[in-house]
Parts: structure tokens; C-alpha cells; sequence
């Protein structure tokens, strides 16, 4: 193994990384792309296959749900690793290797535990896409900052979600609607395209996207609070 294993943990938690804070990536996607860029690498030898993929499924087990076909192929590489073989290629200390073990084990049953998703395209989670704006949001909207110019880059931010699933889009649209709303932002012709949109939605639109139930009735009700809001004040 060319690279030490504890270079491949912390190449591999970067590479992560920067799809998340450098390309704006969902977790969904950086992990699909960081597999990508290791998936080769897992070819060189059985200790590097079983590193890279109990590094990648220890990034897993933090998400909330994974692809199902995902989660099936790295719990069938990782229950099938040859543990006799990789001790006997003497690539890890043994205290590395007593390490390594000790890691599959526990990603194993972490694993398990997730739920799945089987929605098979690339997008944001609901709770995770929610938080992502408001995180946006608070840290854009500083005090001297026009209102128009906080939605233009909210709006700007997360276009490429916007355009990807009708459900990234009305999330997006309904936690912005819900900042705007506590600044009493709500004069705007901005502030009325978001509201038209809202009020065209239809949960039924959404019903083969990547939602939960009770993410798409929660979703629901958040729209209704914010239409409910808007419907006091004169645009």
C-alpha cells in the first residue's frame, strides 16, 4: 500500500470535505464522488480496499439515510474482506490491523442501522437542505445587507438544487420564506414570486422524489404557516 493508512483517512475525510465546503455538494453527492475518486484505488490490494472502504462507510453512517444499492455493495465489500489475507500482506502494523478490525466492526452495525434511500438520484435530504439554507441565510443577512440582495444570493447559492428535484426547490423556497418572514422582509416583488410559488405547489408532485412521508407532511405544514403569514400582510 503506497499510501499509509493514515493517509488514506485523512485523504479520503478530505477529499469529503472539500466537495462539501468547496463545491457546495449535498452529502449524498460528495460521498458519491469521493467513492468515485478511491473506487480504483480499492483494486491495489485487499488492506487497500479494506481501508478505503471502512473509511467511506464511517463517512456514511453520519448521514441520515443511504442509497440502498450503496449500502448494499459496501456492506457485502466490507463483510467479505479477507482478513487473513490482509494480515498476511503485512501492510499494517498490528496495531493498525487490531485497529482496522475493531473499525469494521463497529461500521458493520452502524451500517445496518441506517435507513434507506431509494430514490437513486444525487440531492439534499430534507432536515439537511433546511439547515443548509438557514445556515446560509444568517450568514449572509449582516446588518447593512439589502434584503433583495440576501434572497438574489440565497437564490443564487442553491440554484443548481432548485433545478435538480421539485422538493430541493420548495424546501429552499419555504426555509427562505420562513427567514424573510422573521425580518419582516416581506415587500418585495421577490418576496411575491416566493410566495406564488408556494401557493402553486402540490405535495402530489413530489410523491416519486426523495421525501419520507413524514418529511413531505412536515414540509406541508411549514408551507401553510408561511402562507398563513402572508396571507395578513399586504404584499
Amino acid at each position: 500500500m503506497a499510501i499509509s493508512y493514515e493517509e488514506y483517512m485523512e485523504y479520503i475525510n478530505e477529499t469529503y470535505t472539500e466537495f462539501k465546503n468547496e463545491e457546495k455538494l449535498s452529502n449524498k453527492e460528495a460521498i458519491a464522488r469521493t467513492f468515485n475518486e478511491y473506487d480504483m484505488s480499492m483494486n491495489k490490494s485487499e488492506t487497500d480496499k479494506a481501508v478505503i472502504s471502512v473509511t467511506i462507510a464511517e463517512i456514511l453512517v453520519s448521514h441520515s439515510r443511504v442509497l440502498n444499492t450503496f449500502k448494499e455493495y459496501m456492506l457485502k465489500t466490507i463483510s467479505n474482506l479477507n482478513l487473513q489475507l490482509i494480515e498476511q500482506n503485512d501492510k499494517l502494523s498490528h496495531d493498525q490491523y487490531k485497529a482496522l478490525l475493531l473499525r469494521r466492526e463497529q461500521v458493520l452495525n452502524q451500517l445496518e442501522k441506517i435507513p434507506m434511500d431509494y430514490y437513486p438520484r444525487v440531492c439534499w435530504y430534507y432536515e439537511e437542505l433546511t439547515d443548509e439554507v438557514n445556515k446560509f441565510f444568517n450568514q449572509i443577512n449582516t446588518g447593512d445587507t439589502n434584503k433583495d440582495e440576501i434572497i438574489a444570493k440565497v437564490l443564487k447559492r442553491f440554484e443548481r438544487d432548485s433545478n435538480n428535484t421539485l422538493s430541493e426547490k420548495i424546501i429552499i423556497y419555504t426555509t427562505l420564506a420562513e427567514n424573510l418572514l422573521k425580518l419582516g422582509c416581506t415587500n418585495t416583488a421577490d418576496v411575491q414570486i416566493i410566495k406564488e410559488e408556494l401557493q402553486s405547489f402540490n405535495v402530489k408532485n413530489i410523491q416519486n422524489e426523495q421525501l419520507v412521508e413524514r418529511e413531505k407532511e412536515n414540509l406541508v405544514l411549514r408551507i401553510d404557516r408561511v402562507l398563513e403569514h402572508f396571507s395578513h400582510i399586504e404584499l
